[in-house]
């Protein structure tokens, strides 16, 4: 999914920048024994998802947290919190689902999870019949066809994924639909019911990547382009039903949704009410208590360090932690920072302040030193240059090396960054990471902005920032590294207009990538996990900070929540609410 989810989060994508330099929903490995990613795959799987036992249906659920989505564009979407609340509403060719607590694999719109062509180039989907839109239109497998191709245009889909650049047809130089050919055939529906994907290599975890909401239908009549965010037509079984950008988010019941067509939502809520740019504390505090409607409220924050004593005691039934699948990292711009710098910064970095100042504890997070986190097949368990997520850095070392590299009092070397400037927990933060970076030599300039503006403004890789740009972290898209490395480090990356790990473009990293994508899933593991410390020891695009763990706090009304280890987010589709 891509970024993370307090990082930016995305379904195995960018981590949503979270306010406290936590992450709402990455990579998180246990402080026991590492809980294995799975992703079964279950070509048979049918509708309707089979039923929670005891569940009951009705009742509004309110999910309240601390960042706020740049948008809700589904060719945009690549951060875990959009992709939990777009499994609500829009459905793909596959989707992920939880049995008997791990995720499988199952047909969506798709009867099943695509046929490949004995080369390995070609992949076809045909859809089930009877799909409809909310507005009870039939969904179209040229809807499919364009909503794939509209995942190129560089200013709809800056913040979208690239698998599709690096492996479609064509893709590595296609703009989209709107700037680019209409026809082009890197993905193309044959008639109302087939989709075929025509591929430059194989890519043996395309099933994987037709669940993101990229490949959820748009019909190019209805496509509004930059205000199609506003109310993207839904599929699944709720619909948009109330949207103020940056604030909020209300769903209602979808009427035109089929539950035996879909083998992985449950429909128990009558609605969702998403409240973005909450106060964590102030969130976590109300729902532990419950009264009114706090009972029947969900927050996915790291839990609060003021609030551990509550969610040991009397309150353990209302906190549910588990395993993420993201990686939280201090992004730097490499082509602003010299490397020499970079290892600076690493040596300054107050590990162990930021996360006191951001409230966190071990029961949100665990120490990191790999860019792949353990539960990941082929992770490498290194450390480099000391750099173990932990300690509060020695600013004494940071000096000496800014001097050797030509810095020092008369001369400092200036970090610029933006920070959240409207949330308690970000303002400690940053005063603590500034004022540690000042005693290690640095000039700081700290730029403060809203939370609903950060997320987009460092997703661009022109700011004026030269660090903590995004992504925040990152979260595996599907339990392989291919959905990791490719997509926060190539060349590739860059081509979407987005911003990377480092914003650097170097030939010997994609030289690697290509040599390691074109081995089998199970080859490619080890060497995904060389790479990983290679990266970390000759480049140093990002430090690793920590292994995100997915938190809930939960009113006494809400039912049934239980951690994706994927996402280290809940399966959202089967809580339910007592009334």
């Amino acid at each position: 999914m891509g970024a993370a989810a307090s990082l930016g989060f995305v379904a195995a994508c960018g981590a949503p920048a979270a306010n406290n330099g936590g992450a709402g929903g990455t990579n998180g490995a246990g402080n026991g024994a590492v809980e294995g990613a799975s992703a079964a795959l279950d070509p048979n799987a049918k509708g309707p998802a089979p039923a929670v036992p005891g569940a009951k249906k009705g009742g509004i659920l309110t999910v309240a947290y601390s960042t706020t989505p740049a948008n809700m564009d589904p060719s945009d979407q690549f951060y875990q919190d959009t992709a939990v609340i777009f499994s609500l509403t829009n459905r793909s060719l596959t989707t992920f689902t939880m049995k008997n607590g791990k995720m499988v694999l199952v047909p969506d719109l798709a009867t099943d999870l695509g046929k490949q062509s004995e080369d390995g180039l070609t992949w076809t989907f045909t859809l089930k019949d009877g799909l409809k839109y909310e507005d009870g239109t039939p969904v179209k497998a040229q809807d499919i066809a364009f909503a794939a191709k509209r995942s190129f245009d560089p200013d709809l889909a800056a913040n979208g994924p690239t698998y599709q650049r690096e492996f479609f047809k064509g893709g590595a130089d296609y703009q989209g639909p709107y700037k680019g050919d209409k026809n082009w055939k890197g993905v193309e529906a044959t008639d109302d019911k087939t989709v075929v994907f025509h591929l430059e290599k194989r890519f043996e975890t395309l099933p994987y990547f037709v669940s993101f909401n990229q490949f959820t239908p748009i019909p190019e009549a209805k496509d509004t382009k930059a205000d199609y965010q506003l109310h993207p037509l839904a599929t699944g079984p709720y619909m948009f039903d109330k949207y103020t950008p940056g604030t909020e988010l209300t769903l209602k019941r979808n009427p035109n949704w089929d539950a035996n067509s879909d083998p992985a939502r449950n429909n128990y809520p009558d609605g969702f009410h998403f409240k973005w740019g909450v106060d964590t504390i102030k969130t976590q505090t109300a729902i532990l208590a419950s009264n009114g409607d706090d009972a029947t409220t969900l927050n996915w924050d790291a839990i609060d360090s003021s609030l551990i004593p509550q969610i040991e005691g009397d309150k353990k039934s209302q906190f549910v932690e588990g395993p993420s699948s993201c990686v939280l990292m201090v992004n730097m711009d490499a082509t602003k920072i010299p490397m020499p710098v970079r290892k600076a910064i690493a040596a300054a970095w107050p590990f162990d302040s930021i996360h006191k100042a951001g409230g966190e504890t071990s029961h949100s997070f665990t120490p990191a030193s790999t860019i792949i986190p353990p539960q990941i097949p082929g992770h490498l368990n290194y450390v480099v240059d000391g750099m173990n997520g932990q300690g509060d850095g020695d600013a004494e070392k940071a000096k000496k090396m800014l001097a050797d590299a030509g810095y020092g009092p008369d001369k400092p070397f200036e970090l610029i960054y933006y920070y959240t400037n409207d949330d308690d927990i970000a303002q400690k933060v940053n005063q603590v990471r500034k004022q540690k970076l000042e005693a290690a030599g640095f000039k700081v300039t700290d730029i403060g902005v809203p939370g609903k503006e950060r997320r987009a403004i460092v997703g661009k890789p022109n700011g004026k920032y030269n660090m903590l740009q995004s992504p925040r972290g990152w979260c595996f898209d599907w339990p392989s590294a291919d959905s990791i490395i490719p997509p926060t480090v190539g060349t590739g990356a860059l081509s979407q207009g987005g911003t990377t790990f480092g914003n650097f473009s170097d030939a010997k990293i994609d030289a690697e990538i290509k040599r390691i994508l074109q081995l089998s899933i199970s080859e490619q593991g080890p060497e995904w996990g060389k790479m990983d410390k290679w990266l970390t020891e000759n480049y140093l695009l990002a430090i690793p900070d920590n292994y995100d763990k997915g938190n809930y706090v939960f009113g006494t009304k809400v039912k049934n929540v239980v951690n994706n280890p994927n996402k280290g987010m809940p399966e959202i589709t089967q809580i339910w609410l007592d009334q």
